[in-house]
């Protein structure tokens, strides 16, 4: 039987990219709320990719979804992700300053020759083109 599981988005599949994929989210899950993971944010052209960082003060923005039925939703996006990304569980801080353990899918390819995003948020970054 599934238990509740959460999932945090912080690039294409956010509600405000409209990314198809997205409707996958509004079906199998509902949007808890805004967090932000203890991480660094990188432009990787089409999206962006997470990978977790060990500075206070390095913080990657999106948005927390919990599912009641996780296994087929998490399948079909662990296909989407594909090898660059790797689904891990993490602590998220949520808006109300609570901590959850959620999924994340963090980026596992160098980053060295990307483009930080600084200020972590994917949409407001996009926006400023």
């Amino acid at each position: 039987m599934d238990t509740e599981e959460y999932l945090f988005v912080y690039g294409t599949l956010r509600s405000q990219m409209n990314d198809p994929l997205h409707g996958l989210l509004e079906k199998h899950a509902v949007l808890v709320g805004t967090g932000s993971f203890q991480g660094k944010l990188y432009d990787l052209g089409r999206y962006p990719g997470a990978i977790p960082s060990h500075g206070k003060t390095d913080r990657v923005l999106g948005e927390i979804y919990r599912f009641s039925e996780p296994q087929r939703a998490l399948e079909i996006l662990d296909e989407y992700e594909g090898h660059r990304f790797k689904r891990k569980r993490v602590t998220i801080i949520q808006a109300d300053g609570k901590s959850i353990t959620s999924w994340i899918y963090l980026y596992v390819r160098s980053v060295t020759r990307r483009a930080r995003i600084q200020a972590g948020d994917y949409v407001q970054y996009r926006n400023s083109f």
